[in-house]
């Protein structure tokens, strides 16, 4: 049964849920792993070639503030989620680290005032756990949203990683403290969801998933 609700998923999503790490001598991975275990586990699944053409030209840029624009609006979902259940202890370290890489990949009309920028997505997320705690709205998250959400990761993962020579103190302070605690809750979340799901009769699995 949880073969079956893990085959919903993509690759980079069960490979994360399930600890499958794929590409281990990644220099991001062993870079990572001693003190950012789950963030290593994300950079175990890089695809080699992700990192190989990881180079700053025009066209480079706009494609990666294409997926982290989609991973912070679908953090914002996987926060609207998060309120849904009543897990509200999550909320205000998402927010942060939401408003935190909106700055960190500035992009859009606002892209020279990340101020500007934590407060939009701010509003977004505030806006989405009201409707989720209202019951307005049913949120969730589809494989493909939940994909976007690792591949924004990997792109801050990688770009800020590559800014130390090891993963010491500053390293941690600059935000993969933060990355790596929140990460660990979406894994965490997704797990459960899962397990959960595996538990459920197949019917209304069905259901579900339609």
């Amino acid at each position: 049964m949880t073969k079956m609700i893990l085959g919903e998923e993509k690759g980079r999503v069960q490979c994360f849920i399930t600890d499958k790490k794929r590409h281990v001598f990644s220099p991001v991975f062993k870079k990572l792993k001693n003190q950012c275990p789950t963030l290593a586990l994300i950079a175990s699944n890089i695809p080699p070639e992700k990192l190989k053409k990881w180079e700053i030209t025009e066209t480079y840029y706009h494609k990666r503030f294409g997926e982290v624009k989609r991973c912070l609006n679908s953090l914002i979902d996987h926060g609207a989620f998060l309120a849904s259940q009543g897990k509200e202890d999550q909320l205000p370290a998402l927010r942060d680290f939401i408003c935190s890489l909106a700055s960190f990949w500035p992009d859009g009309p606002d892209a020279d005032d990340p101020i500007k920028l934590e407060e939009h997505y701010g509003a977004l997320f505030d806006r989405a756990v009201s409707a989720a705690r209202n019951g307005e709205e049913l949120p969730g998250l589809s494989p493909t949203g939940k994909e976007n959400i690792l591949i924004g990761l990997e792109n801050y993962i990688i770009d800020l990683a590559g800014q130390f020579t090891e993963i010491n103190q500053e390293a941690l302070d600059s935000g993969l403290r933060a990355c790596e605690s929140i990460a660990a809750g979406i894994r965490e979340t997704w797990y459960e969801l899962c397990m959960d799901m595996a538990e459920m009769p197949v019917q209304q699995i069905g259901q579900t998933l339609g």
